[in-house]
């Protein structure tokens, strides 16, 4: 009997140093995510910027930004380089940073679309795409990534709307959205922020 109790406490003993040894980092998620915030506060200052010295949210887009020299000077523009794509399809990805983005107005919209609550704000609101799916530290955990990041520095942080389905951008007619064919844990979502 003495054996079977220390062998029992002996497996139990090497379970538990098992499960913790090998849990997720949690300083590594936690540091991803402070890069989110900045990335985020980064962003909306160009946007600023951008408003400030007269552009027009009807028609923002991160080569916008880059064409009329907001963007930082580390951040280029070309194949292989930060920014990358034409007019509403243009990205931006940060230097040492898997997070992609891609910046859209909002726009007039139809009675069809599933946007069509924002449309009166067309011309004083962005579309920001979070893409998270090339980080892996983000993605391990990616449910609580998205919901964090959407609360925290979309809802919080710059007081915008949330759309965590929403995935790819979609040129519709000249009224630019994206499409909703995501989930909450696909790397993927949308914030809308007014100004």
């Amino acid at each position: 009997m003495p054996y079977f109790v220390s062998s029992i406490i002996a497996i139990v003993s090497a379970m538990i140093i098992l499960f913790t040894r090998y849990e997720a980092d949690d300083s590594a998620i936690t540091g991803e995510l402070e890069k989110m915030k900045s990335m985020f506060i980064t962003i909306d200052g160009f946007v600023n910027t951008y408003i400030q010295s007269g552009g027009d949210l009807s028609s923002i887009n991160f080569e916008e930004l880059y064409n009329n020299g907001i963007l930082l000077g580390n951040i280029e523009k070309g194949t292989g380089k930060e920014v990358e794509g034409t007019n509403y399809t243009s990205t931006l990805t940060f230097p040492k940073s898997g997070v992609k983005w891609q910046l859209i107005p909002v726009r007039d919209i139809n009675s069809n679309d599933a946007n069509a609550d924002f449309g009166d704000s067309a011309g004083s609101a962005y579309k920001l795409l979070v893409d998270m799916h090339n980080n892996s530290t983000l993605m391990s955990k990616a449910i609580f990534s998205e919901s964090f990041s959407g609360r925290e520095f979309c809802e919080k942080m710059l007081l915008g709307t949330l759309q965590r389905n929403a995935k790819t951008y979609v040129p519709i007619e000249n009224k630019e959205t994206f499409s909703f064919d995501g989930t909450d844990s696909d790397g993927y979502f949308v914030c809308i922020v007014f100004k």
